[in-house]
């Protein structure tokens, strides 16, 4: 239908409806109209759309048809036309405002279901220089908001200087930020979980930003605690597979090092086994070398309530757990990373001390395990370890010490006119005198030392951990006892006595026992060209440019 302009008739009928309504021909004549249709009207005859098309369709169809349009500037109407022959009455409604407000209704309880399923706990609004313009509500994470507003945001959070790295206050695009660590001035630590968007000019410039945050903390500490749960428990299933399969004491003790190394991201663990004489370390993996005051951690310990305690080291921290089982101090052990980027948290304490009953079964089982160990490898005749066993307990602690930096004493005792024993009373008297030197030995040294029989007349004994000159003074004993051997087998005019060569081990260097009994007995036998009866220390000398080493013998006296 194509529109005639035709000046506004003065028809009598519509005048004085006080609705908006219009009355149009078949052809789209305008016939009469009310005196508030003259925007109607004018769309009718500049349109040639939605309106037309509900007047062609009740004249169409003879029936009343109704729709919402729109007039292209914003306004929004509901129309009804009714036919009438060929004629159509269109009766119009302008329902711009009643929409928008529902349309506002709508997008505002779009926004309040989305702020209830966030549960936010503050909404605020910055500048682009951070500091708040807006927040709501008045209270929240127990201060006053109002009173945050003109200051810097990042200030409020972290008082003391400590924003995380991704500062949610920073962002620049719309993001999320899943537990962020906030102290307020005050409180207790929180755990917040942010929604931004920032706000952006049409040039691209920053206007500022908008945000949501709530509080995570409890969901965040359940989660956490579900996690350290998981962790102690993998934990305690590793070192317990350790005690179910593992039969060497050392092995244990590292392997039960390395599962805390992994487990607690650490560069270096030890283990130190408590004797009656002192502390021993016996393992240590990592790869962070530090030699650890173990008397000085071992000392606060015992002084401490708690089984796990921090210690500090060298620019580090240190963790420290001690073995104990009932009133018997079993040992420790020593947990150590870079605290500077990683400090220990209070999770990682408390997960270490979870397992200090399990850590106590290993160091038991290490005990036991040693105990039998030297118990099956015993000389028949002497008790004590056998060539086969010292020979692979000593290459073992030399491994051992290629790691912790320490060193021990390969100490090789020969006695001297033995074969006068046996040849002026006999081969049960020179038994005797074995079984007494090895008696003798025996008693002089620490549960973490080992006394063998090399064969024939010939013993070594390892001291771990010890310089040369004191392992010199412990094995004057052995020497000082011969005169009451002798007076014991019944020969004090005999000559029997003996000469000892000690070799102090250098870490890292001294890996096979027999290159170390080969130097003791050298400087032994220097001992018995000299007159015998008597003590000799290896004197080495390391050519570091070369890595050569040179010994001497060097008499105690």
């Amino acid at each position: 239908m194509a529109p005639q302009a035709k000046e506004r008739p003065n028809i009598s009928g519509l005048g004085g409806s006080k609705s908006s309504a219009f009355r149009v021909s078949a052809s789209g004549d305008v016939l009469d109209q009310s005196t508030t249709a003259d925007a109607l009207v004018t769309l009718w005859n500049a349109d040639e759309g939605a309106l037309h098309e509900v007047v062609h369709e009740a004249l169409t169809s003879g029936l009343p048809t109704d729709a919402r349009i729109e007039d292209g500037a914003g306004a929004t109407y509901w129309i009804v036309a009714v036919p009438q022959g060929e004629e159509c009455v269109v009766v119009t409604r302008d329902t711009t405002l009643p929409d928008k407000v529902t349309e506002a209704l709508l997008r505002s309880r779009t926004m309040l279901k989305e702020l209830l399923d966030a549960s936010v706990d503050v909404a605020f609004e910055l500048d682009p220089e951070g500091v708040f313009r807006f927040v709501s509500p008045h209270t929240a994470f127990g201060a006053q908001t109002e009173a945050w507003l003109g200051h810097s945001a990042t200030q409020i959070f972290w008082p003391n200087g400590d924003a995380p790295v991704r500062n949610p206050f920073a962002a620049r695009t719309k993001s999320q930020f899943d537990n962020v660590p906030v102290v307020f001035s005050g409180t207790e630590k929180r755990w917040l979980h942010f929604n931004v968007h920032p706000i952006v000019g049409p040039g691209g410039d920053l206007l500022g930003l908008r945000g949501t945050c709530r509080d995570m903390t409890k969901r965040f500490m359940a989660a956490r605690k579900t996690k350290q749960d998981g962790l102690r428990f993998m934990l305690l299933q590793r070192i317990t597979g350790l005690l179910n399969t593992i039969e060497s004491a050392d092995d244990l003790l590292d392997s039960a090092s390395s599962t805390l190394q992994e487990v607690l991201r650490a560069d270096m663990v030890w283990a130190a086994v408590h004797y009656e004489q002192g502390l021993v370390p016996s393992s240590i993996v990592g790869t962070y070398r530090e030699i650890v005051d173990l008397e000085g951690i071992w000392t606060r310990l015992k002084k401490a309530d708690a089984s796990v305690i921090e210690v500090a080291g060298a620019g580090r921290q240190h963790l420290a757990l001690m073995m104990r089982r009932g009133e018997r101090d079993l040992g420790m052990m020593v947990v150590s990373r870079d605290t500077e980027v990683s400090p220990w948290s209070d999770q990682e304490i408390e997960l270490l001390s979870g397992v200090v009953d399990v850590l106590t079964a290993a160091f038991g089982k290490a005990e036991l395990i040693e105990t039998l160990y030297r118990l099956s490898s015993n000389d028949e005749l002497t008790g004590l370890m056998n060539r086969r066993a010292l020979t692979d307990t000593i290459e073992r602690r030399l491994k051992h010490q290629s790691r912790t930096g320490l060193s021990g004493c390969f100490v090789f005792i020969d006695l001297d006119f033995f074969k006068e024993v046996n040849d002026t009373l006999g081969h049960k008297a020179g038994d005797d005198a074995l079984k007494m030197v090895a008696a003798k030995m025996q008693a002089m040294i620490r549960p973490c030392d080992y006394a063998g029989r090399y064969g024939g007349d010939e013993f070594v004994v390892w001291l771990e951990d010890m310089q040369a000159d004191v392992a010199a003074e412990k094995i004057r004993a052995l020497l000082d006892e011969m005169p009451n051997i002798r007076e014991e087998i019944g020969a004090a005019d005999l000559r029997l006595c003996a000469s000892v060569g000690i070799c102090q081990s250098l870490p890292g260097k001294d890996l096979s026992f027999a290159e170390l009994a080969d130097i003791a007995d050298s400087t032994l036998y220097e001992v018995k060209q000299a007159g015998k009866g008597d003590i000799a220390i290896t004197k080495r000398d390391e050519d570091a440019s070369e890595g050569a080493v040179k010994e001497d013998a060097e008499y105690v006296g």
